[in-house]
């Protein structure tokens, strides 16, 4: 593989964990939308509305978020060697969305609006 291809590779991966990521932030923008409109409708009574959470779907989210972040380190390093500033933005991006995505799911799921399903 010539330089020429190899940086396109690596440009071509990193846009695909950014999106890789932020298709994997779908399910969270739900959740929460969810988890909001729950609190929205039930706020003052007695029984608050709560929202349901998968504890083995949360643990195949969350390895499907560190395969993303660990593929967008990987292509952040090949493009700092490369100095291919657009790549290593885009990887950038991916890790920054793939951890905040993972850290917002837990912490929903430990949030009092969230009751765990087996």
């Amino acid at each position: 593989m010539r330089i020429g291809e190899s940086s396109k590779a690596v440009t071509f991966g990193s846009l695909a964990t950014l999106v890789a990521a932020l298709a994997l932030s779908v399910p969270l923008l739900e959740r929460l939308t969810a988890a909001a409109w729950q609190w929205y409708k039930f706020a003052g009574y007695p029984g608050a509305g709560i929202i349901t959470l998968s504890l083995e779907t949360g643990q195949f989210f969350s390895v499907l978020l560190a395969v993303t972040f660990g593929l967008a380190l990987w292509f952040n390093r090949l493009a700092s060697r490369r100095a291919e500033a657009r790549a290593k933005l885009w990887s950038f991006c991916a890790m920054y969305v793939a951890a905040a995505v993972l850290l917002a799911y837990w912490l929903l799921g430990a949030s009092s609006l969230n009751v765990w399903r087996a």
